[in-house]
């Protein structure tokens, strides 16, 4: 489907510039790592793709980032999300609205719900991941403040 910046609407409560802070956990569920930075969602001119910049460290890795969400999925309800890192590594996820104003995010191995405040001050994240029995484990918790 083309997209449009009509089906691109669903992202409005998300877009901004973000202090991001977190933690990764282990397998057993017991804090790893902090997470440290800032996180900004932006319109393309046009309003048919969305620039995710991503500056966080975690633990002592400094991680960046640039992701592009758009092509809208009508039969599936979802959106694409590639990004890219300052590693040279490449993925693929897709968005998907939920009724309650959250949103499921869906890659190879991980998962996460982003739930934004209704008054836009704030957005909390629970990734998990796939390990190799198949289950999933509970990964990171993040929490992502607006900054004015």
């Amino acid at each position: 489907m083309t997209v449009t910046a009509e089906t691109m609407r669903p992202f409005d409560s998300i877009i901004g510039r973000w202090r991001t802070s977190g933690t990764v956990l282990d397998e057993h569920g017991e804090p790893a790592a902090r997470i440290d930075g800032t996180d900004e969602y932006e319109w393309m001119p046009g309003g048919n793709w969305i620039v995710h910049r991503v500056d966080v460290t975690m633990g002592e890795d400094r991680v960046h980032a640039l992701e592009l969400i758009g092509e809208y999925d009508a039969a599936a309800g979802t959106y694409a999300m590639r990004a890219f890192d300052g590693s040279g590594e490449y993925g693929e996820m897709t968005a998907r609205p939920n009724a309650d104003g959250s949103w499921t995010f869906l890659g190879d191995g991980m998962r996460s719900t982003l739930r934004p405040a209704e008054d836009r001050s704030s957005m909390t994240a629970r990734w998990e991941r796939q390990i190799d029995s198949g289950a999933w484990i509970h990964w990171m918790d993040m929490r992502f403040d607006a900054v004015t």
